[in-house]
């Protein structure tokens, strides 16, 4: 039998016993921000002071400053499209830093997407960095705020598998007026695309039914 008819047997072989020959899994894209839209902390104000931001820190004195949407001139609308929601106000007392860090994982495609959104009640704006303990300064730079309405800001960033990552907001030094809100941060990777078992074993199954004949033949040749 020549090779192809070997390969159109194998293949319906492997078809017939539950085998999907030579499909691959998709890369599936992974979230690594935790509470990025800031909701996971409990109340009903127009703003609180709080210590309680899950997967969240800050610098100095340990407090953040949360706001509900639609209060306090805030726009009415959030930057997830809903009328109410939380979000979070980078200066509280003073020139304060709000920033997360998590570990990717090793078996990642090397390009990130880095998104947040971001509002100012007067404008004013404040700086976003990203750094990796193994690529070191992926991003620093100003936040974009267009007018006092919530803007989009989103940035393509290559990464390694295995690093830290540590994601900094700054308000403005002067102002907490003047200081940029947060919402809906997001850093997502995708994994590497890799054979599906059923995959493997359709190629198994080639490979076995390819073999038996050639085998059998050497057989035949023996004395």
């Amino acid at each position: 039998m020549k090779l192809l008819g070997k390969l159109v047997v194998a293949a319906a072989a492997g078809a017939a016993l539950g085998f999907s020959g030579m499909q691959s899994a998709n890369a599936a894209s992974m979230q690594m921000v935790t509470n990025g839209e800031f909701e996971q902390t409990d109340f009903s104000s127009d703003w609180a002071r709080t210590t309680n931001v899950t997967g969240w820190q800050t610098t100095g004195n340990g407090q953040f400053e949360l706001w509900n949407q639609g209060k306090i001139g805030s726009p009415a609308i959030g930057s997830d499209g809903l009328g109410t929601g939380k979000h979070l106000e980078t200066n509280l007392d003073r020139n304060e830093v709000v920033f997360q860090t998590f570990k990717l994982l090793d078996n990642i495609q090397t390009s990130a997407v880095f998104s947040f959104d971001a509002w100012s009640r007067e404008g004013g704006t404040g700086k976003v960095s990203v750094v990796g303990s193994k690529s070191g300064n992926l991003l620093n730079q100003e936040i974009a705020i267009n007018g006092q309405n919530w803007t989009k800001n989103l940035f393509n960033l290559s990464v390694i598998g295995g690093e830290d990552i540590t994601v900094a907001f700054q308000g403005n030094q002067n102002d907490s007026v003047k200081s940029p809100h947060i919402d809906q941060v997001s850093f997502l990777v995708n994994s590497k695309s890799v054979p599906e078992p059923a995959s493997m074993l359709g190629l198994l199954a080639v490979g076995a039914f390819g073999a038996a004949p050639t085998l059998k033949k050497k057989l035949k040749l023996e004395p």
